[in-house]
């Protein structure tokens, strides 16, 4: 008790110092506070979101899971895939190779087996990215459809349309503004886009590539228009823009259909759109086929009469476990056949598809109008995010919280991987290059381990810091900006 008062009369005392000097030297010491406070919230905020969490639990709610989380959680993967296979195309080519060919004088690595490549396969990822746009900007809507609220359904599409274009574009311009800063100041290189000779000039030129990127959202019939310069990356962005808004016409011409007549209409609409040769709009519609069946699958759901539930798979506990009957154990292992050979048409190989034996197989019976392994891509695209909707252990992976989280960081990730990559690679890879020798197997897996370690924290931290301070201030700023435009209702 005695040492407890001594430390409070203590304590007492240092204050009364405090508050002393403080009167003193008032003007000093409130810019010496205010200073103060000033950097630590700074150094707060540069902390990843999930440090932050670490050091201040109560600072932001428990993030809660909505029934299309899983899909976020896929979202997020797939954009870490992304990046991991452009960090591995521009530093190890030969991984990009089919195992046991073309080893260059060294052994083939196990990652470069099926399979296991997917883990740097970041082509197929993009069409994952579309199925899945089509999938949550239609469920919303499908809902509200199918509880027959049509006055909610057009303010959704209303909203939805209008705030698409700021949602997408103005991240995307402050990535290209960004890099074409670190260009001009010498901290990236110029694999993407020349460093002009002032920077007035360099400002024009990626304002330029912005407009382009705009317009580029109306090339829907090209499968192969040129990347951005800055940031190739940005290719899938008018794509996304311009497909949803096809998918936004879908939905509110098909509104007030019958459900079993909009699934036939939409499964006519996407087969022509795929014999057309418009493979993006084939999976933002198919996005949408597969939402209304899961949709239509959930009991729970209140349907109105006009829009049955469809009965193919209406005896599946989609709440329960992997069923013990035959007939879900058949259903489940129909799914999970699906997801291998997603994976397998996942793990296509840039160059060299002859060497790979079922690869071979499906390149030389490409569907016209198609040619290579975009449409592959799809089909295995759908295959994966139908399983995901279908297997409830898939979901499981996917809602962890690792998954979960990159699923919020998923659009920062995927804008800024190449920044950070074009700033890193040259200072640290002639470092790996004097410590591993890529003319040999272990050197160059050490060489891909060593970048990963480095590379893959600084990403990651970026990517945060870009979310909370660009991407969910655009949500915030695109909402708050509708709320300005639109008419109000009259009570």
């Amino acid at each position: 008790m005695d040492g407890e008062k001594m430390t409070k009369e203590q304590s007492r005392e240092i204050w009364e110092i405090i508050e002393a000097d403080t009167a003193q030297h008032s003007d000093y010491a409130v810019f010496f506070f205010s200073g103060k406070r000033l950097v630590q919230r700074m150094a707060f905020g540069l902390l990843p979101s999930f440090v932050q969490r670490r050091i201040r639990p109560g600072l932001t709610k428990p993030q809660r899971l909505l029934p299309t989380s899983y899909l976020d959680g896929l979202r997020g993967v797939s954009s870490f895939i992304v990046f991991l296979g452009h960090y591995t195309e521009e530093n190890l080519g030969w991984y990009t190779e089919p195992y046991g060919a073309y080893e260059d004088g060294a052994a083939s690595s196990p990652l470069q087996l099926p399979f296991v490549r997917v883990i740097y396969s970041a082509r197929p990822m993009v069409h994952i990215f579309l199925i899945i746009s089509g999938y949550v900007l239609s469920y919303k809507p499908l809902k509200q459809i199918h509880s027959q609220q049509y006055s909610a359904l057009a303010n959704t599409l209303s909203s939805s349309v209008f705030r698409r274009a700021l949602r997408l574009f103005l991240p995307s311009f402050v990535t290209l503004f960004i890099m074409a800063l670190a260009l001009f100041l010498g901290f990236s290189t110029d694999r993407y886009a020349e460093r002009q000779i002032n920077l007035p000039s360099q400002l024009h030129h990626v304002w330029d590539t912005c407009i382009r990127l705009l317009g580029a959202s109306w090339a829907v019939d090209d499968l192969a228009y040129p990347h951005p310069l800055y940031n190739p990356a940005l290719w899938t962005i008018p794509v996304e823009f311009s497909q949803s808004l096809i998918l936004f016409a879908a939905l509110l011409g098909l509104s007030r259909c019958r459900a079993n007549v909009r699934l036939f209409l939409l499964a006519g609409i996407t087969t022509f759109c795929f014999y057309s040769g418009q493979l993006y709009t084939v999976e933002f519609l198919g996005g949408m086929f597969i939402a209304e069946v899961t949709l239509l699958q959930d009991r729970s759901l209140s349907t109105p009469s006009s829009s049955p539930i469809l009965p193919k798979f209406e005896d599946k506990p989609r709440d329960g476990e992997c069923g013990s009957t035959a007939r879900q154990k058949l259903i489940q292992a129909f799914w999970l056949a699906n997801v291998l050979c997603g994976l397998f048409i996942a793990s296509w190989t840039n160059n060299h598809i002859e060497a790979v034996w079922g690869l071979r197989f499906l390149d030389a019976h490409t569907p016209a109008p198609y040619r290579g392994q975009q449409v592959w891509f799809c089909i295995g695209a759908f295959q994966i995010v139908a399983a995901c909707t279908q297997l409830k252990c898939l979901q499981r992976i996917f809602t962890t919280q690792a998954a979960q989280y990159l699923g919020n960081i998923s659009y920062a990730l995927y804008l800024m991987h190449n920044l950070c990559l074009t700033i890193l690679e040259p200072r640290f890879n002639p470092i790996f290059d004097m410590f591993f020798s890529k003319a040999t197997f272990w050197g160059r897996q050490l060489s891909w381990s060593a970048g990963l370690v480095i590379y893959v924290p600084i990403v990651i931290c970026v990517a945060d810091l870009f979310w909370r301070a660009v991407d969910t201030p655009t949500v915030r700023f695109a909402r708050w900006f509708e709320s300005k435009c639109v008419v109000e209702k009259k009570a």
